[in-house]
């Protein structure tokens, strides 16, 4: 298959090209050696020297791969002190000795700092952790540059430009929550370099460019001047972290006018809010909820990147029980103008995830609390995973919705969203029931009702309901 030939089948498949399809396992058997081999980390979020074994297990699973550079975008340092990413660098050092591999092999160190990095320091959790002469004798904040050259070995720059193999990489350390100053210029300068033959070119930085990967949901978004930068260059391939959003979310990966990729946490994850059981982004709110919040805190997922001419793969990966996170995204180079992999093209031809044949859904019902610690009656829907290996494609989380009739009109109330609770894991983590609770001030009070249960993608599309038995709210009560 010549290039012309492949990359107008790549057109064809458009959206639905980074899924596991059987196309997609024909294709990687064409695109040969990789050009280049990419680590990709962030918010590792280290300590002391005993939080840092997933990184460096992270780190020589990278090193084995033969990677060319390894790419850590923000949040190294949890608490902001120069000790902490002193840890992060004698992690690497380790690994990587004198910046090299197995054989010697040169791989490029392509880190930024993170919130946390630089301004963590300052935090009330912070003094009173370590105390205010510490913090500020120890911040990184207050010391970017020494930090960096003690830690790092190498000279520190607010706007970076390093190339491997040929290929160029942008890092900008973190500022401020809202856009990276200087970068307009930065860009420009560089302008030619970065447009000439048509190679990527990759971005790095901590909080996502507004309006791209994980939409209006990812909290810490930057005021979208970089989105407008970028949007400039269909040859850039933006990373970002900071949202900590796991990566069996599809939604990671967005391509606009250029493409942007959310590369989760190496520590712990924070799936998608509105969620019964997860996290809710409302600080003092209490959103009301009979579930506790998942425990993501075995989630620790990385990427590795391999750039051909032709197109550009991410293997997904948990760092806990090295098992990958479904299917490989794959990226036909160059980017399709007019067929993008933007979230809307994408939800058009995202496959429908199905319960198996013969899956049930029931109920039971006791005593219990909500998340806040209100005893109550509650009913507890039971139903199973859907997963690639038994329904040809997984479910990203579940919609339950209580119906009940009233004469000759059925209504439905009540809607809710579940994630499993092992979603962010690999298939095998994953086997199992899942379950949604409601409360009995949430369910009909004169009418009998029942639950329907529906997989669903991360575009929100929807497979069809199985089905609770009708239940007599009176007898259950």
């Amino acid at each position: 298959m010549n290039r012309r030939e492949f990359l107008q089948r790549s057109t064809a498949l458009a959206g639905a090209a980074y899924l596991g399809t059987p196309a997609l396992a024909q294709k990687l058997t064409t695109l040969g050696e990789p050009n280049l081999v990419i680590g990709i980390v962030s918010d590792i979020h280290l300590r002391g020297a005993d939080t840092a074994g997933t990184f460096i297990h992270a780190l020589e699973y990278f090193r084995d791969m033969k990677a060319d550079g390894v790419i850590i975008a923000g949040d190294m340092a949890d608490q902001g002190l120069l000790q902490q990413l002193q840890v992060v660098a004698d992690a690497w050092f380790k690994v990587f000795p004198k910046n090299k591999g197995l054989n010697g092999k040169r791989t490029e160190p392509l880190f930024v700092y993170g919130n946390h990095d630089v301004e963590a320091y300052n935090w009330g959790g912070t003094i009173k952790s370590v105390g205010k002469e510490v913090a500020e004798a120890q911040g990184i904040g207050l010391q970017r540059e020494k930090a960096w050259r003690q830690c790092f070995k190498e000279p520190y720059q607010p706007i970076w430009l390093k190339t491997v193999k040929g290929y160029h990489f942008i890092g900008a350390h973190w500022h401020d929550q809202n856009n990276v100053p200087g970068l307009a210029e930065f860009l420009e300068k560089h302008d030619n370099e970065l447009r000439a033959d048509g190679k990527p070119f990759f971005y790095i930085q901590h909080a996502h460019p507004k309006d791209t990967c994980n939409c209006a949901w990812a909290w810490g978004r930057d005021d979208g001047t970089v989105t407008k930068l970028l949007g400039k260059y269909p040859n850039a391939v933006a990373f970002s972290g900071h949202s900590h959003s796991p990566l069996d979310d599809d939604r990671d990966l967005w391509q606009g006018s250029f493409t942007s990729i959310g590369t989760a946490s190496l520590k712990y994850l924070y799936p998608m809010p509105a969620r019964e059981n997860t996290y809710q982004d409302d600080w003092s709110a209490k959103p009301p909820s009979q579930m506790p919040k998942m425990k993501t805190d075995d989630g620790r997922q990385g990427m590795l990147m391999r750039v051909y001419d032709s197109a550009i793969t991410f293997e997904k990966r948990e760092f806990v029980y090295d098992e990958p996170i479904g299917d490989a995204w794959y990226l036909p180079w160059p980017i399709s103008t007019s067929q993008p992999l933007s979230f809307e093209n994408r939800a058009k031809t995202a496959a429908i995830p199905q319960f198996p044949a013969g899956a049930k859904a029931t109920v039971t019902a006791g005593n219990g609390t909500d998340r806040y610690g209100t005893e109550q009656r509650q009913v507890t829907v039971h139903f199973p995973t859907v997963l690639k290996k038994n329904a040809g494609v997984r479910a990203f989380d579940y919609e339950v919705q209580v119906e009940y009739d009233w004469l000759d009109v059925r209504h439905v109330t009540a809607t809710k969203r579940v994630f499993s609770p092992k979603c962010y894991l690999g298939e095998n983590k994953e086997e199992g029931e899942v379950i949604c609770v409601y409360g009995a001030s949430e369910l009909p009070k004169d009418f009998a009702y029942r639950f329907a249960v529906r997989p669903c993608n991360s575009f929100g599309g929807k497979g069809n309901p199985i089905y609770t038995d009708w239940i007599d709210n009176k007898k259950s009560s």
